[in-house]
């Protein structure tokens, strides 16, 4: 905690100034671009590797970065996250929803744990709220993983996306860089698309393609950025190579 209040000086002494005057610019016209959901890992800092700034993103973290399916919830007990579509897709009128998954995901990682159907037990879930958070929100992920790796890891999986019949498919790590955690993450966040879209107080803007969901995925030992295209039917990397390419796409599907 001390390091924190230290670090809080060197702000006050340094970046509070020039950050009071971004607050004041945005303060009675804020037009934020997205609602970003990614991971709570403390090496994930979306602001950074995204070069956005004061009132450009809504940010929603959670551990394994987990939309909900709304199928979860009924009447009036809802979670942070459908909370949080609704203030920044309705309330604010954001168009874009980015759902951003990471390499060495400590959830992911133990998603893939539960596997076990003892470690996985009713029990266990009573004891760790995580264990319980993951298996109630994230196992259609790990039962899609799993079919897909039973079935040789080659064919590609299928997901909806803004509306049932508005599918995508998605060819997961065919050059075989990553671990099978890592290919669990990237399912995972592709997942959370056809979670998203279950909420029925954004199926009308989803449906007149007037709001869009997209997913990220870091791999936090290159630094490296990858984004989904329906195009390739696969995670890109964003580099030099293919970011005209990337951004024509978007300005086609998502314009």
């Amino acid at each position: 905690m001390e390091r924190i209040l230290r670090g809080i000086m060197r702000y006050r002494n340094t970046t509070r100034e020039q950050m009071v005057k971004e607050f004041q610019k945005v303060r009675d016209n804020p037009e934020p671009k997205a609602v970003f959901f990614t991971c709570m890992d403390s090496r994930m800092i979306p602001t950074r590797y995204t070069d956005t700034h004061v009132g450009d993103m809504f940010v929603v973290r959670n551990a394994g970065n987990l939309i909900p399916h709304a199928q979860h919830f009924q009447d009036e007990y809802f979670s942070c996250e459908p909370a949080a579509l609704e203030l920044g897709c309705v309330v604010n009128d954001i168009r874009h929803i980015i759902v951003c998954g990471h390499s060495d995901c400590k959830a992911m990682n133990l998603l893939y744990q539960l596997r076990d159907p003892d470690f996985a037990s009713k029990l266990n879930r009573r004891l760790s709220p995580l264990r319980s958070w993951l298996c109630t929100h994230a196992n259609t992920s790990l039962e899609r993983f799993q079919e897909w790796r039973d079935a040789g890891m080659k064919d590609p999986l299928i997901f909806s996306s803004e509306t049932p019949l508005r599918r995508f498919v998605a060819y997961i790590d065919e050059e075989q860089k990553f671990t099978l955690e890592d290919k669990l993450s990237q399912i995972n966040t592709l997942q959370q698309m056809s979670n998203i879209a279950s909420y029925g107080f954004l199926k009308a803007r989803l449906e007149s393609h007037d709001l869009h969901i997209h997913a990220l995925w870091f791999d936090i030992y290159t630094g490296d950025i990858y984004y989904f295209s329906r195009g390739a039917k696969r995670f890109l990397p964003v580099d030099e190579d293919t970011v005209d390419r990337l951004s024509e796409e978007v300005r086609r599907f998502y314009s």
